[in-house]
């Protein structure tokens, strides 16, 4: 939200990220604002998705959640209509020693980073997106993530 506070979305699925965020979000982001989780769309007034714990692609508007924010989002916009999608920040790996493209979350928001497992889930949602006529694209610069077309920003805009 602090590098492209114009975008028209802002998804975080954990409480404790919007209860740590929230503030700045409000100062700074004008776009909708979305999460699966049920209590801090009720106390912060954020549009809300259901979501449940299984592999694939959610459908009806019912996400999966792939166990991160990144897989989540995919499954959002899949519900928005998108039919090309581009990545940014999928890592999947330790790069240049940070956990995430933007660094490490502090110690009070979720730190677990199961990126084999991610991998692999990934894996399985990419052959529905394509089922579905969702193109993804992975612009990511340092990926461990090879189940969608990987190719520079500049060329996938």
């Amino acid at each position: 939200f602090q590098k492209v506070p114009w975008a028209d979305v802002l998804y975080a699925c954990d409480g404790s990220w919007w209860k740590k965020y929230i503030d700045s979000v409000r100062e700074v982001f004008k776009g909708e604002l979305w999460t699966q989780d049920k209590e801090a769309a009720e106390q912060y007034k954020l549009s809300r998705v259901s979501g449940a714990n299984k592999p694939g692609l959610g459908r009806n508007w019912l996400i999966h959640f792939g166990g991160n924010g990144g897989y989540q989002v995919i499954n959002l916009v899949y519900h928005f209509g998108a039919k090309k999608i581009i990545l940014l920040g999928y890592d999947m790996q330790r790069t240049d020693g940070k956990s995430h493209h933007h660094g490490d979350h502090p110690g009070e928001l979720n730190r677990s980073l199961n990126f084999k497992e991610w991998i692999k889930k990934f894996n399985a949602l990419a052959p529905e997106l394509c089922a579905e006529g969702v193109e993804v694209i992975n612009a990511t610069r340092k990926t461990a993530l090879d189940c969608f077309r990987k190719i520079k920003l500049e060329d996938a805009l």
